[in-house]
């Protein structure tokens, strides 16, 4: 009787939080149809503007990103910094940009700190201390804005709490593979449902850290840039909404970039991504709770910044399986269960959907899509509980950029030895799966296979990239 007490109070402890965070789901596809375009007024006086493009062995890249900062038009004062604390020939190829820029009238310098403290954030904060502009638009190495970018995004400062303006990331490789199109459509369901859905519910929007561009009071009225977490993007944007000031999402100016063609790199920014908001958490969420802002921003902003507490959550529903199994007898199930389990997997479908139909009109090919980013969203679920470990943890960590350039980068992440452990987990879900269909204890048989699927799916290709590199690309993603 005991240990029935125990497990089922695991699973009540596993499901609610399951469960608000599906519910969530289902509040930001409501808020995210009242977003509405925020104001714009043409400014009387255009500001002026520093373009920073923080670069770190960057080759493939960033001549283009150079090149595209270049053909901005912009009425007011505008010059460009390349941030570069690279280590091989990026450094050249960069220069060669910058002076091609320089033959043709515009201002554009090169700025090398000789070492890489802080990381990206502390490059931003380098370049910060050379200008005096009054905005800061950031553009990491792969991205490439339209010319018309910031005569779009400067009169959206037409009042003076707006902190910051971050457009929507468009996409250069969508549809160079299924598993591009899947990250992509991840991608869309944070800018198409959530960033819209905050910016009308309860205004907790986020900076994405390039795509946007930073007024530089906000900024250094935040307390400025910070590597103390590996979401230095997050985390300013969180203190500058902290201290009164607004950040504005502009959904109509799309920035493209690339989507990571590699499942090295993609599970390496991920878990950037997941360690990075979890220390954010624990550095911010007890201020977030004692600020004057209204429970539902409160609660937003909870769900935002822990989001990646969903993956240990899976693997514990998974594990829970098993002493359920070995207590319960033959037939029992848990049917109470199952439409918190329901609610839980239907809220993050229904926004895939919701943003599946603004790029895909075809029913099948947006099924297909969204069947793949649930495969990666569930098979991350080991290697992004890993990093939410380590993001709770005071453990500082190294930041990792992620490998641009798509199939033929000249880079490539680490070899992930946690494909093995994946399949291995894939394997445990399948079998639990069939021990407890053939126990008659089916309310968990669904999402364990689920699980499986992912895990299987992620676990695969990363074991079988890592067999495919050359051993002197495992040792340049090493240098790198």
């Amino acid at each position: 009787m005991i240990k029935a007490v125990v497990v089922a109070l695991g699973y009540v402890l596993v499901l609610v939080p399951l469960f608000l965070y599906g519910v969530n789901g289902y509040v930001l596809l409501y808020w995210r149809r009242k977003w509405r375009a925020p104001d714009r007024a043409e400014p009387s006086r255009w500001p002026s503007v520093t373009v920073q493009i923080p670069i770190y062995n960057e080759r493939d890249v960033v001549s283009r990103v150079v090149e595209a900062a270049g053909r901005l038009r912009y009425p007011g004062p505008l010059d460009i910094q390349v941030l570069d604390d690279s280590t091989d020939d990026t450094t050249a190829i960069a220069a060669a940009a910058i002076a091609r820029l320089g033959a043709r009238g515009t201002r554009a310098t090169h700025v090398r700190r000789g070492h890489r403290e802080g990381f990206k954030a502390g490059a931003l904060a380098h370049g910060l201390a050379l200008s005096d502009a009054e905005l800061f638009l950031i553009l990491d190495a792969d991205f490439v804005p339209d010319p018309e970018f910031l005569v779009r995004a400067v009169p959206l400062f037409c009042s003076d709490d707006v902190a910051c303006v971050q457009t929507r990331w468009g996409h250069l490789n969508r549809a160079a593979t299924g598993f591009t199109r899947g990250q992509a459509l991840g991608v869309d369901v944070h800018f198409a449902i959530e960033q819209r859905a905050r910016a009308a519910g309860s205004g907790t929007v986020a900076f994405n850290g390039t795509g946007g561009v930073w007024r530089r009071t906000a900024l250094e009225d935040a307390g400025g840039w910070s590597a103390d977490t590996l979401t230095e993007d997050l985390d300013l944007s969180y203190r500058a909404w902290l201290r009164g000031w607004r950040l504005v999402y502009a959904d109509d100016i799309t920035c493209p970039a690339e989507i990571p063609e590699q499942m090295l790199a993609f599970k390496a920014q991920q878990r950037r991504w997941a360690c990075g908001s979890t220390a954010t958490t624990r550095k911010l969420l007890g201020r977030i709770w004692h600020a004057d802002v209204g429970l539902g921003a409160k609660l937003q902003a909870t769900f935002h910044l822990t989001h990646y507490a969903v993956h240990p959550l899976i693997l514990l529903s998974a594990a829970l399986a098993l002493p359920f199994g070995l207590i319960a007898p033959p037939g029992a199930s848990l049917w109470t269960l199952l439409p918190a389990l329901a609610m839980a997997t239907g809220g993050p479908m229904g926004m895939a959907l919701a943003a599946a139909s603004e790029s895909e009109p075809r029913w099948s090919l947006r099924l297909r899509d969204v069947g793949s980013v649930v495969l990666l969203g569930t098979g991350l679920a080991l290697s992004n509980s890993i990093a939410v470990l380590r993001g709770l943890s005071n453990k500082s960590a190294e930041f990792r950029r992620t490998p641009k350039g798509g199939a033929t980068s000249s880079y490539r992440a680490p070899p992930d030895l946690l494909g093995l452990a994946e399949l291995g987990c894939a394997a445990a879900c399948l079998g639990l799966a069939g021990w407890l269909a053939h126990r008659g204890i089916v309310t968990m048989v669904p999402f364990l296979l689920l699980y499986a699927a992912g895990l299987g799916h992620v676990g695969w290709a990363t074991v079988r990239e890592i067999a495919r590199q050359r051993p002197e690309a495992i040792a340049a993603s090493r240098e790198a």
